[in-house]
């Protein structure tokens, strides 16, 4: 992977198990409460409904031919949304310690408009009293009203609270709101109060958010139904057999009233049906009145558990008001192709690892101990050589077995060889000697027992580009690539892993190492499914095969995390790159310390929690640290990164670039010698053993 480019970009930034739907789909008040045209700038407006009329469009429901079944009207909905996110930590008052920072993408898609975050604290050990503090958020280039770089902070604020609880509400500026950038954080500071801690407990965000949602016809239902979150009945629950036949919602929205003002709501919608049970997120908002509308957009995810016997229903798990009534139902809805929507929507169903007698793709990761990558050598490109010589034209020997067996014998039981395609192909067609090369290597690892990855790497600087109008010539290359890599390797054991793309991403862009767009990540998506349909249908052992996709540029940023779609056919490892932290590991910094350490575990505690924790293992096929700190640092680094992934079940693949000094030298094993960075080598194996 280009190093360089990466450091430049991100030096300018401010740094499905069957029971969860990702994206912030959630709640709240209708397009009658949206934000004034004043006060929501029009650009914000029209990117929302740009980018999700295309994540929406016909694209989403393709046929299996690849055309569409048909094209749905469209229709902007506007609506105030509140969700709420449990935090669950301590924060001092002691200088240095009294701040919590929260990424943005945990509350907000790109294009909302954010209105207020509500700060959820209680004293530890005592009364809180007066809250003194003050917040902050990350800005795009441009603000006129940041007062730090691409970063707004507020003066101390004091505001009451109840004793030991307090609901602290920042309402945020609008000329701030226009320029919030959601890939950065939110911050919550404590400076003073009557306990020396307090515990943030919980954030509410209240946003609006505008939707072009597909829209063939409205159906109103009256729902009479009544809930007491002080009693077994909290949840409304509604069958949607009032929908025609063939249709899929789109948007329900639905209108509650209690007998005194509701001022607070929490609560979550859910759709469940025979095929299985997906979540929204949650909700948290507040309001004065005594009625209350609340709109959940449902999410690519949720349509492939529809059916048409299936039920919507919310809970209602605290408020202002015991009793609330629902007293009616309003659902969205457009025409389906039954046939096709599960087809490029995905899920984790499919062909059973345990059917082809390979073991599934959890099974793999936990036999994984640590692996390493064959880096700069057959993913090599634009060397000014040719053929078989591309693998020395960034400065590495030749792959020998010797190599391979070096890693095996230095504790490494698995290997990932990154291989670029696109140099070594006429048309659409592989060359031979090139398909035959790879092999040729794939074998000196398989022969050896190791769990063999390969992919098509620098492909994605090469001709591979996230945009919906190249993606129908972008996507017959790939499954041509992939028809032609499964042909070859179709009797393989499943030690043997497919990873269908790199770091697929727009090169150059703003946002390309920032999760990308809301369109380029649905491309991406696309392009997981196109590979993942192209090897399962290929015959011999592949349709058991461990398969490896990833996100917008294999990115760990929420961002490009919470839009990932794990296509069907089951038996998959979700992958990122992870170079973090990252002034660290590019060698701007050469201390490790507690700070570096909690970056980590954040991260690896969001993996868990979006992955793992929903029946989708995960392994971080690339990350390291440049020969900038000292060797001691280094191999601390590497001991804490690759023990504290795996003890949230995470597996890690070193990358080396057989680079051993200067910069973007990510290199630990000499391949001219075979020998190792003893101290760095005896790092990885203790984390891998921890």
């Amino acid at each position: 992977m280009t190093k360089r480019l990466k450091a430049l970009l991100l030096a300018a930034a401010v740094s499905l198990s069957l029971t969860a739907c990702s994206g912030k789909d959630n709640t709240s008040s209708s397009s009658s409460s949206s934000v004034p045209a004043s006060t929501q700038p029009a650009a914000t407006n029209a990117a929302v409904e740009q980018a999700t009329a295309e994540s929406m469009s016909d694209d989403s429901f393709k046929s299996e031919e690849g055309a569409s079944a048909h094209i749905s009207p469209m229709e902007t909905i506007s609506s105030n949304l509140g969700c709420k996110v449990d935090v669950n930590t301590v924060v001092p008052r002691a200088n240095g310690s009294n701040t919590y920072n929260m990424p943005i993408a945990d509350f907000v898609n790109e294009g909302d408009y954010i209105r207020s975050f509500t700060f959820i604290i209680y004293g530890v050990n005592g009364n809180i009293n007066d809250f003194k503090g003050a917040f902050g958020i990350s800005l795009l280039d441009g603000c006129p009203a940041e007062n730090n770089p691409n970063w707004y902070q507020t003066e101390q604020k004091i505001l009451p609270t109840q004793g030991g609880y307090g609901e602290i509400r920042w309402d945020v500026p609008p000329e701030v709101a226009e320029y919030i950038n959601v890939n950065g954080e939110v911050q919550f500071g404590y400076h003073w109060g009557d306990c020396d801690s307090v515990k943030l407990d919980s954030v509410f965000c209240e946003y609006t958010r505008t939707v072009n949602v597909p829209a063939d016809g409205t159906q109103t239902v009256e729902v009479g139904q009544t809930v007491n979150f002080d009693t077994d009945s909290i949840s409304y629950e509604v069958p949607l057999d009032f929908l025609p036949e063939d249709t899929v919602p789109e948007a329900v929205t639905v209108d509650l009233s209690a007998a005194g003002p509701i001022n607070m709501f929490q609560g979550q919608f859910e759709y469940q049906s025979p095929i299985g049970t997906c979540k929204g997120d949650k909700i948290g908002l507040f309001t004065p009145e005594n009625t209350l509308q609340l709109t959940w957009f449902l999410t690519n995810e949720m349509k492939q558990y529809y059916a048409e016997n299936g039920t919507i229903k919310l809970s209602y798990w605290y408020g202002g008001q015991k009793e609330i009534t629902m007293n009616t139902m309003t659902v969205r809805y457009s025409n389906k192709d039954t046939s096709s929507v599960q087809e490029v929507i995905g899920g984790i169903g499919g062909t059973a690892a345990e059917d082809t007698g390979f073991r599934s793709a959890s099974q793999i990761v936990e036999a994984m101990n640590v692996g390493w990558n064959l880096g700069n050598a057959l993913d090599s490109y634009n060397t000014g050589l040719k053929g078989l010589e591309t693998e020395t034209g960034w400065g590495n020997p030749k792959t020998t077995q010797e190599m391979v067996r070096s890693v095996k014998s230095a504790g490494f039981n698995t290997i990932r060889i990154p291989v670029t395609w696109g140099e070594h192909m006429v048309g659409n067609t592989i060359q031979g000697e090139w398909l035959t090369r790879v092999q040729e290597v794939v074998d000196y690892a398989y022969n050896e027992g190791l769990f063999v990855i390969i992919d098509v790497h620098h492909d994605d600087y090469l001709w591979i580009t996230p945009n919906n109008s190249e993606y129908a010539n972008d996507s017959e290359k790939l499954k041509a690539i992939w028809t032609q890599i499964s042909e070859r390797f179709k009797d393989y054991g499943d030690r043997l892993i497919f990873e269908g793309l790199n770091e697929p991403r727009t090169i150059g862009s703003a946002m390309e190492w920032m999760g990308g767009t809301l369109q380029e990540r649905s491309v991406i998506n696309n392009f997981e499914a196109d590979f993942v349909k192209t090897v399962r249908s290929s015959g011999g052992n592949n349709a058991g095969r461990t398969l490896i996709v990833t996100s917008y540029a294999a990115s760990a940023e929420s961002m490009a995390l919470k839009d990932v779609i794990i296509p069907k056919n089951g038996n998959i490892i979700f992958s990122v790159h992870y170079y973090a932290p990252w002034k660290f590991s590019e060698g701007n910094d050469t201390v490790f310390d507690a700070k570096g350490r909690e970056e980590l575990d954040k991260k690896f505690s969001e993996l868990k929690e979006k992955f793992i924790d929903k029946g989708i293992p995960v392994i971080i096929d690339e990350f390291g640290c440049v020969n900038a700190a000292d060797e001691k640092t280094r191999a601390d680094y590497y001991k804490y990164y690759v023990g504290a992934a795996k003890k949230l079940g995470i597996k890690c693949v070193v990358w080396d670039n057989g680079s051993l000094k200067g910069d973007g030298s990510f290199g630990i094993f000499s391949r001219t010698d075979c020998k190792w960075n003893t101290a760095i080598l005896n790092g990885i194996m203790e984390g891998a053993e921890s």
